[in-house]
């Protein structure tokens, strides 16, 4: 009962740091600029590890997976999760070259197994973010906010080996931006302020063969249908007085210029398909295909405004990774390192963004360790992703990172049977 309780306390408590850090500014980069920001993924810090293969997976039945929701089907123990993200980058231009690093709480999960063939999850993670701080000796362009995702989905095995899995998704979030001309005789700045919402539907399947012994294959797919991001606020152009450290008060003397913002981002059907070959706490590798159709926006808030001449286009997306676990042995007395749960991968994708007239492409390779806490099955998860977003010589704008993603998986078994003898 206390390793209960104490569970539900690091629940809470994740879920304070995540309304709290939902707030600030949760990345650092130029690109987050284009439309409603940076899209983070979707895979959990253990999925990372393995080139964000989500779809399929072998290891889901002690830890909760959001990513396919007929995967929660294989559920067999109630879990919480909560996952934190520091992301250091290089970014070079043709103007210019600087470092950043940003720190994120990315999500918060709970599971429920429902019985022997299904289970639950509940979660809050960020889908995307604004952050980036622009200043020259004339011009200054500033924004922040993050679109937040709730969800809730269930999976249930429908019949044996092929289960399906429905999951609902709520986003809002608030974002604001500034961008001032400054050390002219009058400076003048814009703000912009909105509020994002919008709700979509994933459906997902799995099916699972036995075709070795204790190995099995795996076939998983899942789409999420299209929907809207709709977009609304109000927009300030006005003369100011600056201060300095780009501080910039208003001119009461002045009438400001205010308008409305309004617009929509069309998110095209997503699809996903995988297949996976492993055994069960043993071992497990596995590859995916992701496309999507082409990003569209309308209406008068998603203008990107840039120090450096940064063109813009959309186009479908498309994302491949490969990845897989191994662990020696699971069950392993007294070698703890055989009990460690050892991850890498790799995925190539291309944004659906068109930067310069050239694909902006991202490729990284990933590795992880799952690191068993107690006596219980929980893990400390940790992956390391390093890559590169877009080219230098391509796009005239080059990001070189390094992720650091660190999550905690707690499980244990809740609402068993007493049995009186």
């Amino acid at each position: 009962m206390k390793q209960k309780i104490n569970s539900v306390v690091v629940v809470v408590v994740l879920l304070f740091f995540m309304n709290v850090s939902a707030q600030e500014q949760q990345i650092k980069s130029l690109l987050s600029n284009i439309g409603l920001g940076t899209t983070f993924t979707e895979a959990t810090i253990a999925e990372r590890a393995q080139g964000d293969l989500s779809v399929v997976g072998n290891n889901n039945y002690e830890s909760v997976t959001f990513v396919n929701p007929a995967l929660l089907s294989d559920l067999q123990l109630t879990s919480f999760g909560g996952a934190f993200q520091v992301q250091s980058t290089k970014v070079n231009t043709q103007d210019l070259t600087f470092s950043n690093s940003s720190t994120t709480l990315s999500n918060i999960i709970f599971g429920v197994p429902l019985g022997m063939k299904g289970g639950f999850a509940l979660g809050l993670r960020v889908h995307s973010a604004i952050g980036f701080d622009v200043d020259s000796e004339s011009f200054y362009n500033n924004g922040y906010g993050t679109v937040n995702h709730i969800y809730g989905g269930v999976g249930y095995q429908i019949f044996k080996n092929f289960s399906l899995g429905l999951q609902a998704n709520v986003y809002f979030g608030g974002i604001t931006k500034t961008q001032a001309f400054k050390n002219i005789q009058k400076s003048t700045v814009m703000e912009e302020s909105y509020n994002v919402k919008g709700l979509s539907t994933k459906i997902g399947a799995q099916y699972k063969i036995k075709i070795y012994k204790r190995i099995i294959a795996q076939l998983g797919a899942y789409g999420v249908l299209g929907y809207n991001l709709s977009a609304s606020g109000n927009s300030k152009f006005y003369e100011a007085f600056e201060s300095g450290n780009n501080n910039f008060y208003e001119n009461t003397n002045r009438t400001p210029i205010a308008s409305t913002l309004s617009g929509i981002q069309k998110n095209e059907f997503k699809s996903v398909i995988g297949l996976g070959l492993g055994e069960v706490n043993r071992w497990f590798a596995g590859a995916s295909y992701e496309s999507q159709g082409a990003t569209t926006y309308s209406g008068n808030v998603f203008n990107q405004t840039y120090s450096t001449p940064l063109s813009t286009s959309f186009e479908p997306f498309s994302k491949v990774s490969i990845g897989g676990y191994v662990i020696p042995k699971k069950y392993s007395i007294k070698k703890y390192l055989s009990r460690v749960v050892y991850r890498a991968g790799f995925k190539y994708e291309n944004t659906g963004t068109v930067l310069n007239n050239h694909t902006l492409k991202n490729i990284a390779m990933t590795f992880g360790l799952g690191l068993p806490i107690g006596k219980r099955v929980s893990y400390a998860n940790f992956a390391v992703e390093i890559g590169q977003l877009g080219a230098l010589s391509q796009n005239s704008y080059q990001e070189e990172y390094i992720n650091l993603g660190v999550s905690f998986s707690l499980a244990d078994k809740w609402f068993e049977k007493r049995l009186i003898r």
